[in-house]
């Protein structure tokens, strides 16, 4: 089990302190982490969600795009093709282990 303040998580993470791992849930990776560059479009094989607790994110699905704040949640299915881009933002995540 895993309790956790999102505002606090957020003050924890900075530009300098990048990742914060908090805890494995059926195999994938829960973390809070800031978020400064692109990232190239790419396919996982399960799905992926991501809140913004901080700052702008911007998520390309599939050809749509997605512009998320502070408090938008984000849920990538399983094999839909994505990428994301910010010059600055704390994001929460569950992700695929690799």
């Amino acid at each position: 089990m895993g309790y956790y303040v999102l505002e606090e998580l957020t003050e924890r993470v900075t530009e300098t302190k990048k990742d914060l791992p908090l805890q494995m849930v059926n195999g994938d990776h829960l973390k809070v982490f800031y978020f400064d560059r692109d990232v190239d479009w790419h396919i996982e094989d399960r799905d992926e969600f991501f809140v913004c607790l901080w700052g702008t994110v911007k998520f390309s699905v599939e050809g749509k795009d997605y512009g998320l704040k502070n408090g938008d949640l984000l849920v990538i299915e399983a094999g839909k093709r994505h990428r994301a881009s910010s010059s600055g933002s704390v994001l929460l995540s569950l992700e695929p282990h690799e």
